[in-house]
């Protein structure tokens, strides 16, 4: 069984065909599609969702969707937030992403856009425009902005100073009429290049960057890329977002509100999590199906009937599932094709979701686990009340069982609560035991 569950496949032409679409998001597919096809204007929408949940997946169905099964076509760009963050200047990357939708022949169209995108960067480059944006905006950061303004100047020698002032006077009028000529220029472009449809820039991973990145590429978004013909989307996780601009500019910021500069419209995508539909369960069958080797036999089933109980009630991401089935993985390779009796099935299930969601619970201080710590990862009670999910009923007495003192394990065992399949052969703590296995490969 191989232990990390193998990347879907999805070429540029896929779209959301029905082998690789597990979570039927064709429909939010083509709704999005609509929304920013009839939207007008120069929209920014920002998709949301958590970490490990399918975004980057989803966009690159979407993206063949509207170059390869939609009339009409639209055209998109995608860009990679993370992968680019080591970037220094966010304009120059995004002008050229841009220019890359120019054909190798047209070399007129491309001289023409290289001009007018130099002539905006060097507006840009001067400095003096980057200080002036700073002192501009420090009411909304408590100062901060105007104090990093004031240490970049403080830098600067007197005649420096006077240089940039100077440069600052005479370049104005052409600095403000180079990039309004570049926002003119990119709207005529984006118009020729889909025939008057929108084109689709998209960020994504932009919650993942450096800080400063994420924010910058906000700004140049905004003030520079936003016209007519282009539709931003930014995917993101909007909570984390929200973190990297406190990071930046202190607790003292909304974040909610300084994201409503940038942003026009917020969506969140979907996932279903009903007793017959649910995308975690969906996931996990695919990811089981897409690990195990032809023809193979998982000789612990039960585990696995226990993990879909633990996916449909803790509801994981997708990510963390896949962290789920890769600790499964090694315990089934392994135990090979023995069976282990029921109680360790269903505790190795229940170790595999500790090991990937809440990693420090099973580290034990002087030889001991913090039961404390396991019950609150477990939301033991929780379960308890549960009348849906039978497996997790017996998980949460096996948990309580493993973690009780000797008097109270009698007590269960006496009023069979717990039945044990060898009494004499039972490890103290089967959560100790096969966490062991994991950490020492070792299943002995």
């Amino acid at each position: 069984m191989k232990i990390v569950v193998p990347e879907i496949q999805i070429s540029d032409e896929s779209g959301f065909s029905s082998d690789i679409d597990i979570f039927k998001r064709k429909g939010f597919g083509e709704r999005l599609a609509n929304l920013v096809e009839n939207s007008g204007g120069s929209p920014v929408i920002a998709l949301d969702s958590g970490w490990g949940e399918g975004k980057s997946t989803f966009i690159k169905m979407w993206r063949g969707y509207l170059e390869n099964h939609r009339d009409p076509q639209i055209k998109s760009i995608y860009f990679d937030a993370f992968e680019n963050d080591y970037q220094k200047d966010p304009f120059l990357t995004l002008a050229s992403e841009m220019y890359q939708l120019i054909t190798v022949e047209d070399e007129e169209k491309k001289a023409k856009f290289k001009d007018k995108a130099a002539k905006a960067a060097k507006s840009l480059f001067r400095g003096a425009l980057k200080v002036s944006v700073k002192v501009g905006t420090a009411g909304i950061v408590d100062g901060s902005a105007l104090d990093a303004a004031e240490k970049e100047i403080s830098n600067l020698v007197s005649d420096q100073v006077d240089d940039l002032i100077k440069e600052r006077f005479e370049y104005a009028e052409k600095d403000k009429l180079a990039l309004k000529e570049f926002r003119n220029h990119l709207s005529t472009f984006a118009n020729e290049m889909n025939g008057g449809k929108p084109i689709v820039f998209i960020i994504d991973e932009l919650d993942r960057c450096k800080p400063d990145f994420a924010l910058e590429l906000l700004e140049q978004i905004k003030h520079l890329f936003s016209v007519k013909g282009i539709t931003f989307l930014l995917v993101t996780n909007r909570e984390q977002l929200e973190e990297s601009i406190k990071s930046k500019y202190g607790q003292g910021i909304d974040p909610t509100n300084y994201l409503h500069k940038f942003i026009n419209v917020w969506l969140t995508m979907p996932r279903a999590a009903s007793e017959y539909d649910d995308n975690g369960y969906q996931f996990l069958q695919s990811a089981l199906s897409a690990m195990k080797e032809e023809s193979e036999v998982i000789a612990n089933s039960d585990s696995v009937s226990v993990l879909n109980d633990i996916v449909k009630f803790y509801q994981p991401s997708f990510r963390e599932i896949e962290r789920m089935l890769s600790y499964f993985a090694i315990i089934n390779n392994m135990l090979g094709a023995k069976p282990y009796y029921e109680n360790y099935q269903y505790m190795i299930a229940m170790v595999c979701y500790l090991k990937a969601c809440h990693p420090n619970c099973l580290k034990t201080v002087n030889g001991q686990l913090d039961s404390r710590n396991i019950i609150n990862a477990a939301r033991l009670d929780e379960i308890g009340s549960s009348e849906s999910y039978y497996s997790l009923e017996y998980v949460n007495k096996l948990l309580r069982f493993d973690l009780a003192d000797d008097a109270t394990r009698q007590s269960m065992l006496e009023d069979k609560q717990i039945q044990l399949d060898r009494p004499s052969r039972a490890p103290k703590s089967f959560l100790k035991t096969i966490s062991s296995w994991l950490s020492e490969i070792n299943p002995s």
